[in-house]
This record gives C-alpha cells, sequence and structure tokens, in this order.
C-alpha cells in the first residue's frame, strides 16, 4: 500500500491491501497472491469437510498448484446446505488485519477520499476444486453464502468506506463459451452473490480473464462478447447496490495488450451507470512507454472520453521489481 501512495498518491480512488497475505513455508511468496486459490487451499486443509480425491502438482517456487490443470480436487462431506456452517475462507480476517494500516496510511498521505478494495471471487471460482461440473454447479450458490458473509462483516465494520471488487474469471470464460443470446447464465452466480450482500454496498466488477502464475484463462480474439457480457450486467444490476466501475482488462496475462487501434473499436458500445468508472487495464510490462500511450489513446477514442487506468489485473503476485514498473508506468500516463 505504501509504495502505491508514493508512487501515485492523489491519482489513487481505492487502494487493495496487495492481497499477498501471509508468507509461510509452504507459500513462501504468501497464500494469497494466486487469488481463488487461497480459498482451495483453506478448503484442502480441513480434512472433517473436504476429501482430497486428487493432489495438486505443486510449483516449488511459490507452492500452488503449476497450472491451472493440476489443481488439487476435492469431494464435499456436507450438503450445499450444510456447507456454509463448515466453512471460513477468511476475507474477512484479512480484511479486520489490513483496513487499520490503510486508514493509518490515509490520513498519513492526507487523501481523505481514498476507499479501501476488498477484492473477492464468486462462488463460482470454487468449482476448480471439483472433479465434477455437476458437484461444481451445486456448491456455486453455497460458496456465495460463505463469501457474502464474510463481505458483509466486512461491510458492517467499514461500510461505505470500501469497495467490493467481485473478480469474474470463470463467469467471463463461461460467456466467452456460451452463443450471446445465453450470457445471462453466465451472470447467474454474480447476481446470486450480489444479492446476499447487505444491501447499499459499493461494488466494483474485475472482469478478469485469469493470471494463475501470470497465465491467462481467457484468450478474447475480440473484445465484443465482453462488452455484451457488460451490457448485460449492467442492464441487471440489482437496484440495492452501487455500481462503482468496471474493469476491463487488455492483456492476458504474460501477453501485452494489442497495440491496433482496431481492436479497441468495440469498447464504443459499452453501457454504463454516469456515475461508474471505466477502468481500462492495459498497463504492461512488455510494452514501451509510448506503446501504453498509443494503447490509451485508442481505448479513449474508441470511448469518447477519458478513461480511468491500471493493469490488467494484481500486482501482489508479480515480483516487486515488476510491481515497481507498472506503478511507475501507470503514474506516467496519469501524469501521477
Amino acid at each position: 500500500m505504501r509504495r502505491a501512495l508514493d508512487v501515485l498518491g492523489p491519482a489513487l480512488f481505492c487502494l487493495p491491501d496487495g492481497e499477498i497475505g501471509e508468507k509461510t513455508p509452504a507459500f513462501p511468496k504468501g497464500n494469497r497472491i494466486a487469488w481463488v486459490v487461497y480459498a482451495i487451499e483453506k478448503l484442502t486443509e480441513d480434512k472433517t469437510s473436504w476429501q482430497v480425491i486428487k493432489q495438486p502438482v505443486r510449483s516449488p517456487e511459490d507452492g500452488m498448484a503449476d497450472s491451472y490443470e493440476n489443481f488439487q480436487k476435492l469431494k464435499p462431506l456436507h450438503s450445499p446446505a450444510d456447507m456454509p456452517q463448515h466453512v471460513q475462507l477468511g476475507y474477512d480476517l484479512f480484511f479486520a488485519k489490513s483496513y487499520p494500516v490503510f486508514v493509518r496510511l490515509r490520513e498519513t498521505y492526507g487523501l481523505p477520499q481514498l476507499k479501501f478494495q476488498l477484492g473477492v471471487p464468486t462462488g463460482f471460482a470454487m468449482g476448480f476444486a471439483f472433479a465434477s461440473p455437476i458437484t461444481w454447479l451445486r456448491y456455486t450458490y453455497a460458496f456465495n453464502t460463505v463469501i457474502a458473509r464474510e463481505v458483509n462483516a466486512a461491510l458492517a465494520m467499514a461500510g461505505h468506506d470500501v469497495i467490493v471488487q467481485l473478480e469474474v474469471p470463470p463467469e467471463l470464460y463461461a460467456a466467452y463459451k456460451l452463443p450471446t443470446p445465453l450470457i445471462g447464465l453466465a451472470l447467474r452466480p454474480i447476481k446470486d452473490l450480489l444479492n446476499k450482500i447487505t444491501p447499499g454496498a459499493r461494488v466494483g466488477i474485475h472482469l478478469c480473464l485469469g493470471d494463475f502464475h501470470n497465465e491467462a484463462l481467457v484468450h478474447p480474439k475480440t473484445l465484443g462478447k465482453m462488452v455484451a457480457f457488460s451490457n448485460r450486467l449492467v442492464e441487471e444490476w440489482p437496484t440495492q447496490h452501487t455500481l462503482e466501475y468496471v474493469h476491463y482488462p487488455f492483456a492476458e496475462g504474460i501477453v501485452p495488450p494489442p497495440t491496433e487501434a482496431s481492436h479497441y473499436v468495440p469498447l464504443k458500445d459499452i453501457a454504463l451507470p454516469r456515475s461508474a468508472r471505466f477502468i481500462a487495464g492495459f498497463v504492461h510490462e512488455k510494452r514501451s512507454l509510448a506503446e501504453n500511450k498509443h494503447i490509451l489513446e485508442s481505448i479513449e477514442s474508441a470511448r469518447g472520453q477519458a478513461v480511468d487506468v491500471a493493469s490488467s489485473c494484481g500486482l501482489g503476485r508479480r515480483t516487486p521489481e515488476t510491481a515497481d514498473q507498472l506503478l511507475e508506468l501507470t503514474a506516467r500516463l496519469t501524469n501521477a
């Protein structure tokens, strides 16, 4: 947090805690660096509620599975109805630890308008741990109950001082596999989670492509389906929550965003509430400053307005050197 504040300061409107978690011998780079893998590892530890039916192939570098294909596979020992009372993922506990630090830093840097960003998956993302697609679907809403319970605990602590970021790689993946008229099916886990979160929440949507070991899960050839997906979500957005932003990713992990202006033309069709920010997630270490500026100009030309700027995914799982490089690039692009 301090490094981001040093480099970007007043240009920030919300700030996560880095989502690194605890560094342990099992997870030397941190147990939260790989998004939903943290939650899957929490389940794996609980032998009373989950049976491991396939062991993961772990990376010696970070202790996580070494690829999307080599996750552990789990069998639930409780029904979907009973499971939530046996599971604690701990997003609320991480928040309780990080939020006071954030508040002190915000005061130190004199940024009273800055909000804390709490990123969580939907229950659909937990399906990576299941061998059976049927089990995956049966437990999605039960996991939403757990995630909402922990989000609501954070909201009870901080209220409107926190923006809840829902990260939706599997839903976006499903949308790209479905015909456009059926995109609504991919939205169901998101809508169920939103309906379980305390009314009045400030929510951001990260249309993540996936970034496990800096490798994308989704490889879109065009942005048209992503636009259709976010437009449908906005159209069906629940009135009890405020949509603060939609974060569009344009890089695919290690693969940098395209430089062709034509790639970004579909962004002209994005529909957002007037109060919602469009976050362009394109800043990439494999593009020069000039190339990053060209991409920004192409996006703003397509949108017909200035946009907010970010990387495609979080920096906590990147090396400190790469994270610093991306922060500096972002600062130069935003004149921070």
